[in-house]
C-alpha cells in the first residue's frame, strides 16, 4: 500500500533540511570541543594571596622553584591531590605507572578507561580500577594477548624453536576477564583507517566474521593503494644459525629507498616475523645509508609518524601509510622447509598476524621467500600458519581468495529502482559497477571514469536499504558521506519519489553531476600523489582563547577577590538632639539610626552597633541608662520591622547570606574584632582560603582567616574563635579532614 506521506515528498526540500542538520551538527561538535576545555579551564585554580606555604598550591610552586632535593613523585602527587586533577583533570598513564606513583587512598577518578585491553593482565589492571568509580574497557580479543615470553624478556638468541609453548602461555587479559563477568559489550564496528577496503578485507573476514563496517575507495586500483606481493623466489632461511632471511632483507631495503625517492610524504614503517629478521633488515638499511647519506633526514625518530622497524610483538597501536611485511622464514641452506613460522606458531599467533596486516593506511608491500602453496596445511594445526597461508593467497589472488558472498561487480542490484538508473547511466555512455564495496556498507551505484578504469567518477545513492539501514540520522546523512568524501568520493543522491515523478528532470540532474565530476578530475585530482584525496579521519585543531579571571589584591584597594571592601555608612543624628541619650522622646531617631546601620552593613554585632550609635551622638562611654536605651531602640525595629536579631547578631530583614569583608587601611570602623564578625562570614573566609588553597593545614587555615579580617597574630580569643568556626565546619560536612590538613567535601579525597 502507497504510504500517503510520499505525496508531500519533494528531494529539494528534504537536501535543504538534511544540509541544516549536517551544518548544526558539525557546529554541536566544535561547541561541544569548546564547552570541555572551557569546563577543564574552569576548574584549573586561580591565584589566591594566601601567604601560607603548606598549601597544594603553595607546595606545587615550591617544588617547581626547586632546582634539586624535589620531593618524589608519589610524595608530591600525595600533598597536591585536589591540585593535581584540577591541573590535569585526565591522567594518561600505564597501569604500572599508576600503582607506582599515584596513592591509593587519596586519588580518586570518576573514570577509569584502558585501551589496548587485550594486552593488559589482570593483576595489572586492578591498581588501576581500585582509584575509579566507574570502569570503561577498549580493547580487541581478535588482537596481541599477554604472554609470559615477552613478560619475561627472553633475550633475543634464543631460537623460537626453543622456546616451549608453556614459555608461551596466553594470559588472560583485563579485556577476557570483563567479558567473563559479563560486563555490557559494545562493538565499534566503523573502521575507516584503511584507505582501500583490501587492506582490512582480509582481516574482516577471517577474524571478525564480516561484521566491521568498512568503507570503499574511489580508486579500485592504483600504484599508491592496496596489497602487492613481492615473491623472492632466491630467499634462503638460515634456519638454526642466524635465523634470518637476508636476501628478503635487500629487497625490503630496495623498497624503503624507491619508497623514499618516489613518495617522500607518505610515512612508512616494516614489520618483521622475528627479532633476527629485523635485526638484519635495520643492519641492511644502515649499510645503504653510509652510501646514500641524502636519506638520512627520512629517518626521523617520531613516535606517531616517524620511520620504525619492529617485529609482530611491539608493532600493536602503530600506523603508517605504508607498511612492508618481511616473512623472513622459508626454505633454508638445504633446500627444506619446515612448518615452523616462529611466534605464528605459538598460542596467540592468529592474532599476531591480525596485528600485523591491519597497520597500513593505504599500501601493504608483502615482501615473502615463498607462496602460499609452499605451507603445508596437513603439517601443523597451528591457527597462525593456517592463517599465514589464506594471507599469502589472497595477496596474491585478490577478493577473490576471500570467497565473499556477494563480491564487488557481480551485478546484482538492490532495487529495481537502482537498476534502472544504472540502464540510463550506461545509455549515458558509462560504465556502471553496482554495490561497489566489500563489507556490509556498500555504494548502490559507482560510475566508472572512462580514462581511468580503476577509478569512479561518481558514487550514487538511493534511498534503499543501505540509506535506512544507519541506526542514526548522524550515521545515515552526514557521518557516511563525509568518510567517503575524505575517501576521493564525490556523491550524487537520488530520492525515489522524485525519480518516479520527476524523472526527467532528476536525469538531468545525474547528467549534470557526472560531467562536473569529470571537470574535477581533470582539473583537480593529481593521479601521482592522491594524497588530498585520501584523508579518512579529519582532524580539528580548536584554538580558544580563554581567559581566566584571576584572585588576586586588587592594585588599588588590597582587597583579595571574592571578599569585598567593608563599606562603613554615616550616621547623622538630627541637630535637635541633646546630650541626655536616655531619654525617651530620642527612641524613634535612635531606632532610624540603627536600622539604617543594619540595612548598609548588616549583619552586625549589637555591640558593635551600639559603639558605633553613641560615637554618631557625640559620647564617649556606655552606661547602663545608655545599653537600656539601645535595647528599646533595637526592639522598636523589630516591631517595625526594619532588621531581625539572630543571638547577638542585627540582620537586614531580607537577607540571609553574607560576603566576606574585609578591613580598609586608614578607616578604623571597617576592623572589627573577632566576636562581632559573623560566624558565617567566618565559615565563608575559610572555605575560599580552603578552595583556592585545595588542602590547607589546620594552623595555616586559622593564620590566613585571621589575616583576611586584618589580625596579624593570633592570639588566643581569636585562635578560641576560629577553631569554634572550624569545628562547625567539619560538623556540617563541608570539610575534611585528613592527615592534618583539611580540603573541602566536594573535591575527591
Amino acid at each position: 500500500m502507497l504510504d500517503q506521506n510520499l505525496g508531500d515528498f519533494r528531494g529539494q526540500n528534504h537536501e535543504q533540511a538534511v544540509a541544516e542538520f549536517r551544518e548544526l551538527d558539525q557546529k554541536l561538535n566544535r561547541l561541544s570541543a569548546y564547552l570541555v576545555i572551557e569546563k577543564a579551564n574552569l576548574r584549573k585554580p586561580r591565584d589566591l594571596f594566601i601567604q601560607a606555604r603548606d598549601t597544594e598550591v603553595a607546595v606545587l610552586k615550591q617544588e617547581g622553584a626547586k632546582r634539586r632535593r624535589h620531593l618524589p613523585i608519589r610524595r608530591l602527587f600525595e600533598r597536591i591531590p585536589n591540585l593535581l586533577t584540577r591541573l590535569k583533570p585526565c591522567l594518561f598513564m600505564s597501569p604500572l605507572s599508576v600503582s607506582q606513583f599515584l596513592p591509593s587512598t587519596v586519588l580518586k577518578f570518576d573514570l577509569v578507561v584502558f585501551d589496548e585491553a587485550s594486552q593488559i593482565c589482570t593483576e595489572d589492571a586492578v591498581g588501576s580500577i581500585y582509584r575509579g568509580h566507574q570502569l570503561v574497557v577498549a580493547g580487541d580479543n581478535k588482537q596481541l594477548p599477554p604472554t609470559a615470553f615477552f613478560q619475561q624478556g627472553i633475550a633475543e638468541e634464543y631460537d623460537w624453536d626453543d622456546i616451549g609453548d608453556e614459555e608461551f602461555a596466553i594470559f588472560e587479559s583485563i579485556l577476557d576477564q570483563c567479558k567473563s563477568i559479563g560486563l555490557p559489550e559494545k562493538m565499534l564496528r566503523w573502521h575507516y583507517r584503511s584507505k582501500h577496503e583490501s587492506l582490512i578485507a582480509f582481516s574482516n573476514r577471517r577474524f571478525y566474521l564480516d561484521r566491521l563496517i568498512t568503507f570503499p575507495s574511489c580508486r579500485l586500483r592504483h600504484e599508491t593503494l592496496g596489497i602487492k606481493f613481492y615473491y623472492v623466489p632466491d630467499g634462503v632461511y638460515d634456519r638454526g644459525v642466524k635465523r634470518n632471511n637476508p636476501r628478503e632483507a635487500q629487497v625490503v631495503t630496495d623498497l624503503v629507498f624507491d619508497h623514499l625517492r618516489q613518495y617522500p610524504t607518505k610515512t612508512l614503517g616494516i614489520v618483521a616475523f622475528n627479532l633476527q629478521q629485523m635485526t638484519t633488515i635495520e643492519d641492511e638499511i644502515e649499510l645503504r645509508l653510509r652510501a646514500q647519506p641524502e636519506f638520512e633526514q627520512f629517518f626521523k625518530e617520531d613516535r606517531l609518524e616517524g620511520f620504525f622497524v619492529k617485529n609482530l610483538e611491539n608493532v600493536q597501536g602503530d600506523e603508517r601509510d605504508v607498511i612492508i611485511f618481511s616473512i623472513g622464514y622459508g626454505y633454508d641452506q638445504n633446500k627444506r622447509i619446515t612448518m615452523n613460522f616462529g611466534p605464528l606458531n605459538k598460542a596467540g599467533g592468529e592474532r599476531r598476524l591480525n596485528v600485523a596486516v591491519t597497520r597500513a593506511r593505504e599500501k601493504v608491500k608483502l615482501v615473502s621467500s615463498i607462496r602460499a602453496s609452499d605451507i603445508d596445511l596437513n603439517a601443523t594445526q597451528a591457527a597462525g600458519v593456517l592463517n599465514l597461508y589464506h594471507y599469502l593467497d589472497y595477496a596474491e589472488r585478490g577478493l577473490s581468495a576471500l570467497e565473499l558472498s556477494h563480491p564487488q561487480g557481480s551485478g546484482e542490484y538492490e532495487s529495481p529502482l537502482e537498476e534502472d538508473i544504472a540502464n540510463e547511466i550506461r545509455q549515458l555512455g558509462y560504465q556502471v559497477i553496482p554495490q561497489v564495496g566489500c563489507s556490509g556498507y556498500r555504494i548502490d551505484l559507482g560510475v566508472i571514469n572512462p580514462t581511468e578504469p580503476g577509478h569512479f567518477l561518481l558514487g550514487v545513492e538511493c534511498d534503499g536499504a543501505t540509506y535506512h539501514s544507519a541506526y542514526t540520522a548522524r550515521d545515515r546523512d552526514r557521518l557516511r558521506q563525509q568518510v567517503l568524501e575524505a575517501f576521493g568520493w564525490r556523491i550524487h543522491r537520488i530520492w525515489s519519489p522524485d525519480w518516479i515523478s520527476k524523472r526527467d528532470s532528476e536525469l538531468k540532474k545525474l547528467k549534470q553531476a557526472i560531467e562536473d565530476a569529470r571537470q574535477h578530475i581533470l582539473h583537480h585530482f593529481k593521479s601521482e600523489n592522491p594524497d588530498s584525496e585520501y584523508r579518512a579521519i579529519q582532524t580539528f585543531n580548536f584554538q580558544i582563547e580563554t581567559q581566566i579571571v584571576k584572585l588576586q589584591p586588587d592594585e588599588k584597594t588590597g582587597i583579595l577577590a571574592e571578599t569585598i571592601p567593608y563599606k562603613v555608612c554615616k550616621l547623622k543624628p538630627s541637630s535637635k538632639i541633646g546630650s541626655e541619650f536616655h531619654l525617651p522622646q530620642h527612641r524613634q531617631e535612635q531606632s532610624q539610626l540603627i536600622a539604617k546601620l543594619v540595612e548598609q552593613e548588616g549583619p552586625v554585632h549589637i555591640q558593635y552597633a551600639a559603639r558605633r550609635l553613641i560615637s554618631a551622638w557625640g559620647l564617649g562611654r556606655m552606661g547602663p541608662r545608655v545599653v537600656k536605651a539601645i535595647k528599646e531602640a533595637v526592639k522598636l525595629c523589630q516591631k517595625e520591622g526594619t532588621l531581625k536579631r539572630e543571638g547577638k547578631f542585627l540582620w537586614p530583614p531580607h537577607v540571609t547570606k553574607v560576603s566576606v569583608r574585609v578591613p580598609v587601611d586608614g578607616v578604623p570602623e571597617t576592623f572589627r574584632a573577632i566576636e562581632h564578625i559573623p560566624t558565617e562570614e567566618i565559615k565563608d573566609a575559610m572555605l575560599i582560603i580552603i578552595r583556592h588553597g585545595l588542602s590547607i593545614s589546620v594552623e595555616s587555615l586559622l593564620i590566613e582567616t585571621a589575616r583576611i579580617f586584618g589580625f596579624n597574630r593570633t592570639g588566643d580569643n581569636i585562635r578560641k574563635e576560629l577553631l569554634k568556626v572550624f569545628k562547625e565546619l567539619l560538623e556540617e560536612g563541608m570539610i575534611v579532614q585528613s592527615g592534618g590538613f583539611v580540603a573541602l567535601r566536594t573535591n575527591k579525597t
